[in-house]
């Protein structure tokens, strides 16, 4: 609580901060900057981390955990066979999941890579191939209907039909005359409804090497494009049913299960558990958030240098609000240096003097804060309704401009600046404070 005299200063430190406004009017506009920069790039970090990770977690139908044979996810590429997943792991798996409290859902995916030809073009295929049905239920509702134009697989004969990127679509003479970002809703996923496309040749041979190393082909039809997510993934993205991908491997291996859980609390507790059983069972897996398996290397690299370029400018922010503050509290203390004279010769102490140029910077600080949050919510909903887009990073099609709102990120803007605030208006009050009566009352 504030003794009497601490709300004394108070009120006098609110006093000259409503009655002396102009003279704090560059503080004031330093600290509203600053406080609707940070807020408004932090918002849009957050949306970009929400937008990246629905990718992996809905559209891209990782859940919350991802679980491999063990090394996986690093030895994959020299010999899929060896790290994929049999059929009795995969069953003991199976039955520990669906035993368990918290699961909730999980999908199974085999990665598949060869040749493919129409007939007229040829080119390297590498996808993914999922269980159909459980995919659409794990990517729901928002990314339900995942296809660019043509149908999703759950709409058409899934074992018989395969979705193509658009790069590799335009290297087949495969094409959708459609704008991604006209079909995109804003708070994610496309608006679902069928768009047409034209094939030169719809039908697609598979071919591939199987565990045995004989090649195998497979024939199936163009249900539709989909956007690949990377560029470069693009130009060779393909995505066909679990089934139809055993089948032109001729096994019943798979790579991953991704698994999705009530509540994402108890994804720590349900690792620990899983990870022991599995172990009680004979079973050598790696079970892990996606975020820190190999799949979500890019989101992590893409946040650490996004959040150094965030702390950098939260650096300059402070500095400039520094020194704006310290600035406007040394002019406004020294133009009242015989003020303070006066209210000591009245029998107020040093430690009043700086608590009512305290309560000034907070006073101050606490209003620019307002201003600034009003600002920020203004702006914010100028940019979400804007309609701009830009391309991130590596990413094959432009995403909306949008800023998250962040009531704790504007708490925290509001508890550093008027501490900052505060802090710097105590230190530049504490030598006046000092000062002889006589001598300050002389001050010219």
């Amino acid at each position: 609580m504030l003794s009497t005299a601490k709300k004394r200063m108070a009120k006098i430190g609110w006093r000259n901060v409503t009655r002396n406004w102009r003279h704090s009017l560059a503080s004031s506009l330093a600290i509203l900057a600053g406080f609707t920069a940070v807020s408004l790039f932090d918002g849009f970090l957050t949306e970009l981390a929400r937008v990246t990770e629905e990718g992996y977690s809905v559209r891209g139908m990782q859940g919350h955990i991802v679980i491999q044979r063990k090394d996986a996810q690093y030895k994959l590429v020299e010999d899929s066979f060896a790290y994929s997943m049999t059929k009795q792991e995969q069953d003991v798996v199976e039955e520990l999941l669906k035993a368990d409290p918290d699961f909730d859902l999980r999908v199974r995916f085999l990665e598949v890579k060869g040749m493919l030809a129409n007939g007229i073009n040829n080119a390297i295929f590498i996808g993914a191939a999922v269980d159909v049905d459980d995919g659409r239920r794990m990517r729901e509702p928002t990314w339900a209907w995942n296809t660019v134009a043509g149908k999703p697989l759950h709409l058409v004969d899934a074992d018989n039909s395969v979705l193509i990127g658009t790069a590799l679509g335009k290297m087949l003479d495969c094409e959708a005359s459609v704008d991604i970002i006209n079909i995109t809703k804003r708070t994610g996923g496309y608006i679902p409804a069928e768009r047409p496309f034209k094939c030169e040749r719809n039908s697609l041979q598979l071919s591939a090497t199987t565990e045995a190393a004989q090649v195998n082909a497979l024939d199936l039809t163009v249900a539709g494009i989909v956007d690949g997510g990377f560029r470069e993934q693009d130009k060779h993205w393909i995505i066909i049913s679990l089934p139809a991908a055993q089948k032109l491997l001729d096994t019943d291996k798979i790579t991953t299960i991704s698994v999705r859980l009530k509540n994402e609390r108890a994804i720590p507790a349900f690792i620990a558990r899983l990870r022991e059983q599995t172990k009680a069972k004979g079973l050598d897996l790696d079970i892990m958030r996606w975020q820190d398996h190999q799949v979500g290397a890019f989101m992590r690299g893409s946040m650490q240098i996004l959040n150094s370029f965030r702390n950098l400018f939260m650096v300059i922010v402070v500095l400039i609000c520094v020194l704006s503050v310290s600035n406007t509290m040394m002019k406004s203390v020294t133009e009242r240096i015989r003020e303070i004279g006066s209210l000591r010769s009245f029998g107020f102490k040093r430690e009043d003097i700086a608590a009512m140029f305290t309560f000034e910077g907070l006073f101050l600080a606490l209003l620019s804060c307002v201003a600034g949050l009003v600002v920020t919510i203004l702006l914010s909903f100028a940019i979400n309704n804007s309609g701009i887009t830009y391309k991130a990073g590596l990413l094959s099609a432009p995403i909306y401009l949008m800023v998250a709102f962040s009531p704790l990120v504007w708490l925290m803007n509001t508890i550093w600046l008027t501490a900052l605030a505060a802090g710097t208006a105590w230190l530049a009050s504490r030598k006046a404070s000092r000062m002889v009566i006589a001598d300050a009352m002389r001050h010219v």
